[in-house]
């Protein structure tokens, strides 16, 4: 039996976990050593094969009576309905990466919540296309690197989206970006580009979030926590050194008593889902610090790592 701590929840699963500490996309810790994944799993690479060529079957059966010929099995069938893929934003897995984010000594430090937005009636594809652009050139040129964004639906239809970073990155230059990534797409020919100026359409706001922990992981959640919708694009994405961190803690039975030291015993301060094989409680409350001392100590090596 093993217990799962992460910032917002405790899962409670029937087998046995081998890594200390958990929802990292590189490392594990086994004995209080930080391995890369890479060194206990080799990557078996699949073998290429030149495809085989498949010869056109021209065996049709002709009648005498009929000039033309009939085809038995060359007959033209109806073209394959191309299925979109759809992706909804898993909000659990956003939200602790949100908070290994924000708890970073860094993210103490300085931490900004960047609003992404276009002009009205520009479709998702042209968005994506213009985001990209952007975060391309915050990336090279705007000193971005340890960042997480997630897309949202305004209601007037149009996306837009929300960047969390401990990188500095000016408003005026930001929109300098934005300017260029639109004045390139408008270049296409884009019909809802065509009625603005992208050098005066200031399409990114920023918010500096101040205050506590408990307070910058309480406001970024209120906006991941209204996302419902369905999106035909990735609807977030983390850098790199965001997706390496940790997002939970693994105990036995045996190690639970001093966390459960810091936990409500009653079940109304939980959100409880129970399935067979595991049984989740989400945490309606923000837990003491404490109890992630050794879960924060990990992420600023792992993000010093990375960094």
């Amino acid at each position: 039996m093993s217990n799962i701590l992460s910032y917002s929840s405790l899962t409670i699963v029937p087998m046995k976990i081998e890594s200390k500490f958990g929802g990292s996309s590189k490392y594990k810790v086994i004995d209080g050593e930080l391995i890369a994944t890479r060194d206990i799993k080799k990557e078996v690479k699949p073998i290429k094969q030149k495809p085989t060529a498949i010869e056109p079957n021209y065996d049709f059966l002709t009648s005498d009576e009929d000039e033309n010929p009939i085809i038995t099995d060359c007959q033209p069938t109806e073209p394959e309905k191309i299925i979109e893929k759809v992706y909804k934003l898993r909000k659990s897995k956003v939200k602790k990466n949100c908070f290994a984010l924000s708890r970073l000594e860094k993210s103490r430090k300085f931490l900004a919540f960047y609003t992404i937005s276009f002009p009205v009636g520009l479709s998702d594809d042209h968005a994506y296309t213009v985001f990209n652009i952007w975060l391309t050139r915050c990336r090279k040129a705007g000193g971005l690197n340890t960042y997480l964004w997630v897309a949202e639906r305004q209601k007037n239809g149009t996306i837009h989206f929300h960047l969390l970073t401990n990188d500095h990155m000016p408003i005026v230059t930001v929109n300098g970006f934005m300017a260029i990534a639109l004045a390139t797409v408008k270049r296409k020919g884009v019909e809802a580009l065509q009625s603005i100026n992208p050098e005066k359409y200031n399409g990114v706001d920023v918010e500096i979030v101040k205050g506590t922990r408990k307070s910058i992981v309480s406001y970024v959640v209120k906006y991941i926590s209204k996302n419902e919708i369905e999106f035909y694009r990735l609807p977030w994405h983390c850098s790199r050194d965001v997706s390496a961190l940790f997002t939970a803690m693994n105990f036995d039975d045996s190690e639970m008593d001093n966390i459960n030291e810091y936990l409500p015993k009653a079940d109304e301060n939980y959100f409880i889902r129970e399935e067979k094989y595991f049984k989740t409680k989400g945490f309606k409350f923000l837990p003491n610090e404490t109890i992630f001392s050794d879960l924060d100590g990990v992420n600023e090596i792992v993000y010093s790592t990375n960094n």
